[in-house]
């Protein structure tokens, strides 16, 4: 089994929650778990990140799990934004250097 997966039983420890708390989660499709060969159920490291959020927001923030969930799927869209903008920025820069490199001056704001 490759690291980046812990056991259930040890991501529950580690989180301070219950391994029920976890497949429930599942069940409401906020997580993912997966089974090793040997029929141990597993989280990645990932899905260990997301039920530590949902976890910070229900007990400590005291968000109910329908809001945690609204709220999960916005930071995910955040973060697929961020990466989007990311690409494009790295895009830009490129095309910028590639100006700079064949002598092609990029217009001014006041021409």
């Amino acid at each position: 089994m490759p690291s980046k997966y812990l056991p259930l039983s040890e991501a529950a420890a580690l989180l301070g929650c219950s391994a029920d708390f976890i497949e429930r989660l599942e069940r409401e499709g906020l997580v993912d778990l997966k089974r090793t060969l040997d029929d141990v159920v597993v989280i990645s490291a990932a899905g260990l990140e997301r039920v530590r959020f949902i976890t910070l927001l229900t007990e400590e923030l005291e968000v109910n799990l329908p809001g945690a969930e609204v709220i999960l799927h916005m930071r995910d869209d955040m973060i697929a934004m961020q990466r989007q903008f990311e690409e494009i920025l790295e895009s830009l820069v490129d095309e910028v250097k590639r100006g700079i490199a064949s002598g092609v001056r990029p217009p001014r704001s006041d021409e």
